[in-house]
């Protein structure tokens, strides 16, 4: 119990390892914004308890007493414009050490305005040390460290003040044993006696309950970021594959790319006719800028209809449709994809005409669809893991596509596409084709000229 207890911190002052070096630097970047703020939220506070000690100057008896006060601020005010300097003009090192340094000043600053007040009005009863209504103001820093997200500032600024109120209770002791005897309630609560038991346990154990409270307010934040971002990262990598439309119920339920199944699926294959030529006509960067621009315009096309991305393969593209989710129409998936198909046809058109006016040449491409049951799930290592499609129907969507050139056209579908897209007009009937690997003819259908 006690090992799981220990893990369970551990996990929680660790979060920061679970974050990727790009978050972790957007953290740190997050962390100083916070320390500016915290900095100017730092002379607001100095502004009030320079008004309290102007407001509290008729209670003072002693000009040396109330200087020191206001020496106190001054040197509060000093840190903190150092402070700001430090975060706007030094280089890592010091922006983040001098949080520590900021918070021992401030501490410090508290234990010398405590002492100070013990000193103008204890009377010489060391129980007024531990008494002292000030010992709230380790509050301030304590508070102000919750701005940075980081657990180690919260312990330090309560480590220091631990420090500061046992030695306020050691010099009691020493200074005067029999001071800090009582066990008078009343005298305890309203006067000069201290219940020792009650001293050693009650305040820190507040502080404590705050440091755990701010603690836990950081590591929620922090949580709460690591998932967002995971989030953020999911839909963005999702939306390279899937339409807009899939990738948010995706995420809502991200098992179902995880879980291999049967299921029918339409498979769109599309081809740059004569690319291995022209990719050697041109120099690389221009092929990869024209291969950027192609992707985009196609992928553009299939999510238009619901499609999804399953690969690129050099100029080649590959997309299901009826993946994850198959449409609870009968046909739509396949009318999707021809759709889809002669959406992509429309964009190369239109791109064609611009490169055209440019002096560039004509992008031809084949598009072949095929309907059929096939495996979908994530494949792949740990490392990588993919979700793909795989079948008979796969490959013979890439075959009906290869058949585009033997036939010239840029258009097949299978006749079970056709079918099931209600055997539409205005597409001509193929003779039956032997495709590579299978036995058995096909028949195909083209959209006509008219």
């Amino acid at each position: 119990m006690f090992h799981s207890i220990v893990q369970s911190i551990r996990s929680v002052y660790c979060i920061r390892d679970q974050f990727p070096r790009y978050m972790s630097e957007l953290l740190f970047q997050e962390e100083q914004m916070g320390a500016l703020f915290a900095v100017r939220f730092r002379y607001v506070i100095g502004l009030a308890l320079a008004a309290s000690a102007v407001a509290n100057l008729s209670n003072t008896d002693s000009l040396s007493g109330f200087l020191i006060n206001f020496v106190a601020l001054g040197f509060y005010f000093l840190n903190t414009f150092l402070h700001a300097q430090i975060l706007k003009n030094s280089k890592g090192y010091w922006k983040t050490k001098y949080d520590y340094i900021s918070l021992f000043i401030d501490n410090l600053l508290v234990t010398i305005t405590i002492i100070n007040w013990y000193l103008l009005k204890g009377e010489g009863n060391p129980n007024f040390l531990v008494k002292s209504p000030l010992v709230v103001f380790y509050l301030l820093p304590l508070s102000l460290s919750l701005f940075q997200y980081r657990f180690s500032l919260v312990n330090f600024s309560f480590v220091c003040f631990l420090i500061s109120y046992y030695g306020f209770i050691v010099y009691a002791l020493v200074a005067d044993s029999q001071a800090v005897s009582g066990l008078d309630w009343y005298r305890y609560v309203l006067g000069d006696q201290i219940i020792l038991a009650d001293a050693l346990v009650t305040k820190p154990t507040i502080y404590l309950v705050l440091v755990f409270a701010v603690s836990y307010a950081i590591f929620r934040s922090l949580r709460m970021l690591l998932k967002f971002a995971a989030a953020e990262s999911q839909k963005t990598t999702l939306s390279r594959y899937f339409s807009p439309d899939l990738v948010s119920e995706i995420v809502s339920e991200p098992e179902v790319i995880g879980k291999g199944k049967r299921q029918k699926v339409t498979v769109l294959f599309s081809d740059i006719r004569g690319f291995t030529q022209f990719s050697e006509s041109i120099d690389p960067e221009e092929l990869s800028i024209f291969l950027t621009e192609f992707r985009r315009r196609m992928v553009r096309a299939i999510f238009k209809y619901k499609g999804s991305l399953d690969k690129f393969i050099g100029d080649a593209v590959m997309a299901t449709f009826g993946t994850p989710y198959p449409s609870e129409t009968i046909g739509e998936d396949s009318k999707n994809a021809v759709f889809a198909a002669k959406s992509m046809l429309d964009e190369l058109g239109q791109w064609n005409k611009e490169r055209m006016a440019d002096g560039l040449t004509e992008i031809k491409i084949g598009i072949g669809i095929h309907t059929g049951e096939v495996f979908c799930g994530s494949i792949g290592s740990e490392e990588r893991m993919e979700y793909t499609v795989i079948g008979d129907t796969v490959n013979t969507a890439s075959r009906i596509e290869s058949a585009c050139k033997d036939l010239g056209v840029s258009f097949l579908i299978s006749e079970a596409v056709w079918l099931e897209t209600g055997s539409p007009g205005g597409w001509d009937k193929k003779e039956s084709v032997a495709l590579s690997g299978r036995e058995q003819k096909i028949h195909l259908y083209s959209p006509n000229e008219n």
